[in-house]
């Protein structure tokens, strides 16, 4: 009997440790990582700044509290809660808000977890930097993705479905440029990277910003990624036909100061939609996209291992320092507020026989970062504008007008294709391969 009772509080005081264990097991770790730059204007209420959050601890995080600290004040905000519909086990991005600066230029902010659910932060380091510049203006940023792509690659349409519903979807944000190699859409336009930075590479070869490769059926990762970067300049461009040459003007706006050993330089690339030949036929994986949903790959569903008929938009026909910009094109000092301008030619249109409708022409001006490490220089695509090339009454072949503005479909927001536009935003798409957003 004595035994008896010893062993069932031996089993108790174990079950009792069991649970002790396992309350102080628990933990409340949540670290925010990096959170770049923003920028915001002196009448601007708040800015969002996007910021990810990583769990370290040992349960879905519920909800999380934060303060500001603000250099430019040398003020600490009161504290703030978030809490999460869905709570998250392993990363979640948070919108931040983050007002203006007393005066103009960088002051930073500090982002600082205090309390996870309820308990004080248990991670390392609970806090990141937000570097926020206040300026008179900011750059508009958008994001070029440039698709290494050819008609004998049966891999490729992903590359064509990824392009053409990104430019739907986002129009304002988006510039795609289509780059074939060894097909009868073939250009010397990227000749300098091809023969280089992009020679060992598979096809399709789809890159964001010239900063990483796309590996996603949509895209839509890394260009939102893209987009949530702060561009240090903003750009616009302007193109004409002479009847002869197309002359194009680029006008770029310093908006922050930029670090020491960066260079930058604008490139340019002309692009043509609309090419069609009855002949070019663009080889397709079969059965390899019947399961992707955006309505760009339907076309491609199926048993047919060619498809006949396609039009190919954004591609490259020629190009001025494509791979790191016109050499001089943006001086130093790039002052924050002064306006630099640049101009290139692109001399004797006629001379690339691949062009099939002038006013179906664009100029895509790319501001080209460079990064020098040793002999190697890192490039990459800081920010980017396009403009359709105005041919005025020279264009050698005018587009048909009656049907020009033909409507050819209509889409939600999330690209769901549409038979009549919808109560809301649409996106109506048009004969000439252009999009516009709707509102009814």
């Amino acid at each position: 009997m004595k035994k008896n009772l010893l062993h069932i509080l031996s089993l108790l005081l174990v079950m009792l440790m069991g649970t002790t264990l396992t309350a102080k097991a628990d933990s409340y770790k949540v670290a925010p990582m990096t959170a770049g730059k923003v920028t915001v204007s002196p009448n601007d209420e708040f800015v969002n700044a996007p910021i990810n959050l990583v769990n370290y601890g040992t349960n879905p995080v519920k909800q999380i509290t934060y303060t500001l600290y603000d250099f430019d004040t040398q003020e600490s905000s009161e504290p703030q809660t978030i809490d999460f519909e869905t709570p998250f086990d392993n990363t979640q991005q948070v919108l931040i808000p983050i007002k203006p600066g007393k005066t103009l230029g960088k002051s930073d902010v500090i982002f600082n977890v205090t309390e996870v659910d309820g308990h004080p932060n248990e991670t390392s380091i609970t806090y990141t930097y937000i570097e926020r510049w206040t300026v008179l203006q900011a750059a508009k940023k958008r994001v070029v993705f440039e698709d290494v792509t050819g008609l004998w690659c049966q891999y490729c349409p992903r590359g064509i479905a990824i392009m053409e519903s990104l430019e739907r979807l986002y129009p304002d944000d988006f510039i795609g440029i289509s780059i074939h190699d060894g097909d009868a859409l073939a250009t010397n336009a990227y000749s300098s990277i091809l023969s280089s930075t992009w020679s060992n590479t598979n096809r399709p070869l789809i890159m964001c910003a010239r900063d990483e490769k796309v590996n996603t059926h949509d895209g839509q990762s890394n260009f939102k990624y893209e987009l949530d970067k702060t561009a240090s300049f903003d750009i616009s461009v302007k193109a004409a036909y002479d009847g002869k040459d197309i002359n194009v003007t680029a006008n770029v706006l310093p908006c922050l100061d930029v670090e020491e050993g960066t260079e930058y330089d604008v490139a340019y690339v002309l692009t043509a939609d609309g090419l069609k030949n009855d002949n070019w036929g663009q080889a397709n994986r079969v059965g390899e996209w019947n399961d992707q949903v955006l309505p760009e790959y339907d076309r491609f569903k199926g048993n047919e291992s060619t498809i006949y008929g396609l039009e190919f938009n954004q591609v490259a026909i020629d190009s001025r320092g494509v791979q790191y910009g016109v050499e001089g094109s943006l001086t130093r000092p790039y002052t924050v507020g002064t306006t630099q301008t640049h101009k290139v030619t692109f001399e004797n249109i006629s001379q690339h026989k691949l062009i099939q409708d002038k006013s179906k022409l664009n100029v895509c001006a790319l501001i080209i970062k460079k990064v020098t490490n040793g002999d190697k220089i890192k490039a990459t695509i800081e920010n980017a504008a396009k403009c359709r090339v105005d041919v005025g009454e020279t264009g050698i072949k005018q587009v048909d007008n009656e049907g020009a503005n033909e409507v050819t479909g209509y889409y939600s927001l999330d690209g769901q294709r549409l038979n009549a536009p919808a109560k809301g935003i649409t996106i109506v798409r048009y004969a000439d391969g252009t999009t516009r957003k709707v509102r009814n």
